[in-house]
């Protein structure tokens, strides 16, 4: 095969087309497993990678290194009309980008460039970004076509760049060539980088135990169920003692083993009522939060199998991420050496959520999830994270912000059906590196983690990530609220990682309001902006402190006895341990202290040095400089140095660097053209046939047609909510 770019003349000139060899015999009944097959629509010279779908339809793509372009080819039987790729996305339509040939209604071959964010038909992209090669269709549904397309368009977002990582291909048939609902339909992953992997079968590899529920009902009575509880939304967990699980396997109680990947385990066909599924590690959990003590686990009432019916938060203390599976999502196989440690601590617990909005009756599940394992430790450990909040509610308009802290390798997003899209990008001084995903929109019912980007793959010491959740609140009166919650029908902001190597500092992080964090801090952050009504003051932060210190924050109104001012406190011989760590400088640091001789003066002076990092540490000047008057909006909340706020980067968009470009002209291997009339197929094999050969005959696409779409797509009714995350990473070479 011969590549090279053609000087352009006229658009019709540069659409070329390449013939393909069939017979006029009635179309194979099966394709089979063999790809490059006797047909020779595919020459093995020409397309380097196959992958076969199922036994009607296979997949062909070629990277071209020398012009960043990616050839992409279907092969398929018993398909009478369009046919559709979609590489990258989430699997399903919502999000996605869709390369749709088809007939016109002159019966010219034609190849369209469409994305969809929503479940209807997807709209042609401004930017044909794709170059159709060949295209055909016998009497008897044998369907075959190329195409090529840039590796990266930076067509954002209605194209995803195609990478040297495993990504969703999305594929579709159509009945006939009226651009309509889909046939037949599915899903694949794909590297059209390195071509098909051979995956590994961890059943046949590796043990394995399955964590179920042990036929459970998925409906409450009223008379279960707490006040205020939703009896449609159904949390339950129960509990897995590892030494009974790894008695069973001949190991000794307390054995580690690492988990090299997990399943999950539907029974009964019950899947349309489960939510999600949550497994972790019981414990001493760490906190994530400075001043709040660790969750203490009590096992003295644990029995392998126990049920908590009501089980909406996990329970104290059993917080080490393990796994999870939500709507849509499917198992998970770790890097060969890399591997989830389980079973040194004896008690994990299966949380599962079941939503039940119809109030089905009668309905039992042992549903849960299978886990893989092996006794031989593999050299790197990993870990998972999830993030949660604990804001109760949304107000339909701009609101801010969360964090993530993470070395990513699986990245998955979650939300529930407000969701719009998640976006957790990456920044590096002061430089956008762009998302670890690439989800134009979120799908409730496609929740799989994908790979991250290539160029965020890898995360180094001092990285800021920012996630931004959007949610469509079209369908909300302005000025109302939407409930955050565990619940199907609340909503929710997720997103977990599986990452390695695992990091120290705990698994779980939580968000909550900058103003409620800052109340730790300062009780009225405008204290910091307004002068003080004593003369002795110029802030009114200062002459807070100094009068009624007690009251100064939330942290001092649980340390001090009510009352106390700087003067009592700083005059009182010795600081408790506890205050000595939370603020140590909070009395001057000239030895009055130690003699217990700090005057007024110089405490009312003093109060004025104390107050000004703390206002910084908020965003915010101290009166009487008042150029910052807005309170961050950023926390970062289980940050291994504990620094909670954090001025916002001002960095931009991303850059994008395009790959590839087009037209191109491409020369195929022992390529054939074709003569046909009504009934007969002659067959005249070519030398070197080039697709800029413009007298081959037969019903091609020498006359493909590019369609341009008028306009983009554009939101005019709806309103949005955004949710804006930050965190500084840290991370161990």
């Amino acid at each position: 095969m011969k590549l090279f770019h053609p000087i352009p003349s006229t658009s019709s000139a540069l659409i070329l087309a390449a013939a393909i060899l069939f017979k006029a015999a009635t179309a194979a009944a099966s394709l089979g497993t063999t790809c490059h097959n006797a047909t020779a629509h595919f020459h093995p010279s020409d397309w380097k990678y196959c992958q076969v779908i199922n036994d009607e339809l296979h997949i062909y793509y070629t990277p071209l290194d020398d012009t960043s372009n990616l050839m992409l080819g279907l092969h398929a039987i018993n398909t009478f009309g369009w046919t559709a790729l979609g590489p990258a996305g989430n699997g399903g339509m919502k999000g996605a980008s869709q390369i749709v040939v088809r007939r016109n209604d002159n019966e010219e071959w034609i190849v369209e460039d469409r994305y969809s964010f929503h479940y209807d038909t997807p709209s042609l992209d401004e930017n044909q970004n794709v170059q159709l090669l060949f295209a055909r269709q016998t009497e008897d549904g044998e369907t075959a076509w190329g195409v090529i397309l840039p590796q990266n368009s930076c067509d954002a977002p209605y194209d995803y760049a195609i990478e040297n990582r495993s990504m969703y291909l999305l594929w579709a048939l159509g009945s006939d060539h009226e651009f309509m609902y889909h046939e037949r339909r599915g899903a694949v992953t794909v590297n059209f980088m390195e071509g098909p992997s051979v995956e590994e079968t961890l059943e046949e590899n590796y043990e394995y135990f399955d964590l179920v529920m042990p036929n459970v009902s998925v409906v409450r009575g009223e008379q279960e169920l707490n006040e205020g509880q939703d009896p449609t939304n159904i949390f339950q967990c129960t509990y897995f003692d590892m030494n009974t699980i790894t008695q069973g396997m001949n190991y000794e109680p307390g054995t580690k083993l690492h988990m090299v990947g997990y399943s999950p385990v539907f029974s009964d066909n019950n899947e349309e009522f489960l939510h999600h599924f949550i497994l972790r590690s019981c414990g001493v959990a760490s906190s994530p939060l400075p001043m709040i003590p660790s969750q203490q686990f009590d096992d003295s009432d644990l029995y392998h199998g126990k049920v908590i019916s009501d089980c909406t938060n996990m329970p104290p203390g059993c917080q080490g991420g393990l796994g999870g599976w939500a709507v849509g999502s499917k198992g998970v196989t770790y890097p060969d050496d890399v591997g989830v440690s389980i079973g040194e601590e004896r008690w994990v617990v299966l949380q599962t959520h079941y939503y039940n909005p119809n109030m089905v009756e009668g309905v039992y599940d042992s549903s849960g999830l299978r886990a893989y394992v092996t006794k031989d430790l593999r050299p790197i450990e990993a870990g998972t994270m999830a993030f949660f909040n604990i804001r109760r509610y949304l107000e339909v308009k701009k609101i801010s912000p969360w964090r993530l802290y993470t070395p990513s390798r699986i990245v998955q997003h979650h939300s529930h059906f407000m969701g719009l899209k998640q976006e957790i990008t990456v920044e590096r001084d002061g430089i956008n590196l762009g998302a670890l995903r690439d989800e134009y929109r979120f799908d409730y019912n496609h929740q799989s983690g994908v790979d991250p980007n290539v160029a965020v793959r890898t995360l180094a010491p001092g990285d800021r990530l920012r996630a931004t959740c959007h949610f469509d609140t079209s369908t909300v009166p302005e000025g109302s609220k939407v409930w955050i919650g565990e619940e199907s029908n609340k909503e929710m902001c997720l997103p977990s990682l599986l990452y390695y190597p695992k990091q120290e500092n705990g698994d779980l992080f939580l968000y909550a309001p900058p103003t409620l964090i800052a109340g730790m801090y300062i009780s009225n952050t405008a204290w910091c902006s307004e002068p003080s009504s004593d003369e002795a003051f110029e802030s009114e932060c200062a002459e807070q402190l100094f009068s009624d210190t007690s009251k100064f924050s939330r942290s001092f109104m649980t340390t001090l006895p009510s009352g106390t001012n700087l003067t009592m406190l700083c005059n009182s011989g010795k600081l408790s341990d506890t205050l000595s760590t939370m603020a140590s400088n909070i009395c001057p640091d000239n030895g009055c202290t130690d003699t217990q001789s700090c005057t007024d003066e110089e405490l009312r002076e003093w109060a004025e040095v104390v107050c000004k990092p703390i206002c910084e540490t908020l965003g915010l000047t101290l009166y009487p400089n008042v150029t910052s008057t807005r309170l961050f909006d950023t926390v970062n909340l289980g940050c291994p140095n504990r620094m909670m706020f954090d001025a916002p980067a001002d960095v931009g968009p991303p850059s994008c660097v395009v790959k590839g470009s087009l037209p191109q002209v491409v020369e195929f291997t022992n390529e054939f053209s074709i003569q046909e009339d009504e009934d007969v197929v002659s067959i005249e094999e070519v030398d070197e046939f080039s697709a800029a050969d413009e007298d081959s005959t037969g019903e091609d696409s020498s006359k493909a047609v590019y369609q341009d779409s008028s306009g983009c797509f554009g939101f005019t009714r709806s309103f949005y909510v955004t949710v804006v995350y930050l965190l500084i990473a840290h991370f161990l070479n």
